[in-house]
């Protein structure tokens, strides 16, 4: 999966999680802060569970792990919606406007709910939380844009709307409003994750041809291996660990990690640690990957 292909499906996947979760708070004969609430949770727990099964399978987690992780911050964002509802219909209470800063907020908590897996088991590594802190953020970010934008668009769309049309039941303001807030918190929970890489790889060919991995971590292993950072099942030429990219201060660096077939930077087989130019080719097994880097790429 490309990384532009990565942003779409967030985007849809978002607004067709958030319209569900809508639709299901209908259900919900109460009226008021409880209705609202259990929208909101609705929306959040399919919104999470959504975009992190997107996530871990695009990364190219184990079942255990997107089961994991996917439970998990649908839970997390559960909790947020549910929380974000009430907040936001109390603001709403105040004033019509002020619902764009309870779904702000609610888009601010779906969005750390994505990583909250991560960051849970990468307290005993201290790569692995910076990574997570680091994803935390771009994903928080993410969310109160969407949150943010589809607020405002929910509020343009409710006076615009009632004006009109008047009340309806499938496709009212919050129904459009829903939609577009789970689109806009999918979108830039999307954006948040791509537009800030430093560098990453794209699989040239074989059976993951197009396929596009962010190196954010400090280490990211190629390999066949279940929990690789670029896990390639299915080469069998590649050995579990097959070679490494180090992120240093000047650069991402290549290394082999004693793999028996050798790991092969632009057709020469490597003998020590390279520093790698964006467009360098590196074939791993029989996989060949194309390094791209942000400030030096030409693609």
């Amino acid at each position: 999966m490309s990384l532009r292909l990565f942003v779409i499906y967030c985007a849809l996947i978002g607004g067709l999680c958030s319209y569900v979760g809508w639709a299901m708070g209908l259900s919900i004969t109460a009226e008021g802060f409880l209705r609202a609430a259990f929208k909101g949770m609705f929306a959040g727990t399919l919104i999470g569970a959504g975009l992190s099964l997107l996530d871990s399978i695009w990364i190219g987690r184990s079942i255990t792990f997107t089961f994991c992780h996917t439970l998990i911050a649908a839970i997390f964002a559960g909790m947020g919606g549910f929380l974000g509802g009430i907040i936001g219909e109390f603001l709403f209470s105040i004033h019509k406007s002020l619902i764009i800063a309870g779904w702000l907020f609610t888009g601010l908590l779906i969005g750390i709910a994505i990583s909250t897996f991560e960051i849970l088991i990468s307290f005993s590594n201290s790569q692995a939380k910076s990574f997570a802190i680091s994803k935390a953020l771009k994903c928080m970010a993410g969310g109160a844009m969407g949150g943010l934008l589809g607020g405002g668009i929910f509020y343009s769309v409710l006076l615009l709307w009632v004006a009109r049309f008047g009340p309806g039941i499938f496709w009212t303001p919050a129904a459009i409003g829903f939609s577009v807030l789970g689109i806009c918190i999918g979108l830039f929970i999307g954006l948040a994750q791509v537009l800030i890489k430093e560098a990453w790889v794209r699989v040239e060919n074989g059976r993951w041809q197009g396929k596009e991995l962010i190196l954010a971590k400090a280490v990211s292993v190629i390999g066949r291996k279940e929990g690789c950072e670029i896990a390639l099942f299915g080469d069998r030429n590649l050995a579990p660990e097959h070679a490494c990219i180090r992120k240093r201060e000047n650069g991402f660096y290549l290394a082999d990690l004693d793999s028996p077939d050798g790991t092969y930077l632009n057709k020469k087989r490597m003998k020590e640690e390279t520093l790698l130019q964006s467009d360098d080719i590196i074939q791993a097994g029989a996989t060949r990957l194309k390094f791209l880097e942000k400030t030096k790429s030409r693609n």
